[in-house]
């Protein structure tokens, strides 16, 4: 069956009408499907800032559908399955292009700590195919992880099909969703509790791109007492320079918010 020839125009109209990340997920899902995938998806989004583990330790955020085998993502966390996983290993050489976990132990082929993985994944909980299609953004890593249940051939039929489409739809998800703001905040904002609200409002003020020697004049705090949180806000961090703070502030999605009055964002919830 040939692939409707308006379906990527109509999820880019889709895409920009629906304004709430949970929403834009369920879209995305339902657009996959109607490609034939299966639909067992699972989204996380990596802040740039859980690379700064000391003051932001939070855990990355998932949104999974509700077919999507729960039991192997808490496997995965308890067993730090990341160590095997070779999307990861890819993201952590810069390389952003889609893994297909079977095509990639047929061309290049496993190690045995990534065939311990793959056995477990595959025979455990019946993950016979899976792609990982992650994108790199301001603020973060975006990723979407697909998995089949179907027979290899199904799969590799309909990959040979239609996987350009699919990597098209995915990739606009990626650029919307990362350009967006308030949903990148809500990503980032569990990381907000390790921090006092004057912390919060003296780094608001220093992402908003204002002299920072300004910042009595705008929240009421002194520049001298400002710069003694920023100096133990490096500390925490292991030294770091003041211009690696104001960065990682910038991450949080301040610049958009009024220092003063606007309150953090809340958490993000799994869907």
């Amino acid at each position: 069956m040939s692939v409707n020839p308006h379906l990527l125009g109509d999820f880019v109209n889709a895409l920009f009408n629906t304004p709430a990340f949970p929403e834009r997920f369920k879209l995305y899902v339902s657009f996959i499907e109607t490609l034939g995938f299966e639909g067992r998806v699972v989204y996380s989004f990596l802040p740039l800032l859980r690379m700064e583990g000391k003051l932001f330790p939070a855990n990355v955020e998932l949104t999974h559908t509700s077919n999507y085998p729960v039991d192997f993502l808490q496997h995965y966390v308890i067993e730090d399955l990341d160590r095997y996983d070779i999307s990861l290993k890819k993201i952590r050489n810069n390389d952003f292009s889609m893994t297909n976990y079977r095509e990639y132990a047929d061309t290049i082929g496993f190690t045995s700590d990534e065939r311990y993985f793959d056995k477990l994944a595959t025979h455990e909980y019946g993950c016979v195919n899976a792609l990982c299609l992650p994108s790199l953004g301001a603020t973060g890593i975006s990723s979407f992880n697909i998995i089949s249940c179907e027979h290899d051939y199904i799969f590799r039929h309909l990959m040979r099909e239609r996987a350009e489409m699919l990597l098209h739809l995915t990739q606009l998800f990626h650029s919307v969703v990362l350009s967006d703001p308030q949903t990148c905040a809500q990503f980032t904002s569990p990381f907000l509790p390790r921090l006092n609200d004057t912390e919060i409002t003296i780094l608001r003020y220093a992402a908003s791109g204002k002299s920072f020697k300004n910042i009595q004049d705008h929240t009421g705090i002194s520049y001298r007492y400002a710069a003694k949180v920023l100096d133990r806000l490096r500390d925490k961090l292991g030294g770091i320079t003041r211009d690696r703070l104001f960065y990682l502030a910038g991450l949080l999605r301040f610049t958009s918010a009024d220092p003063q009055t606007t309150p953090p964002l809340p958490p993000a919830t799994a869907g």
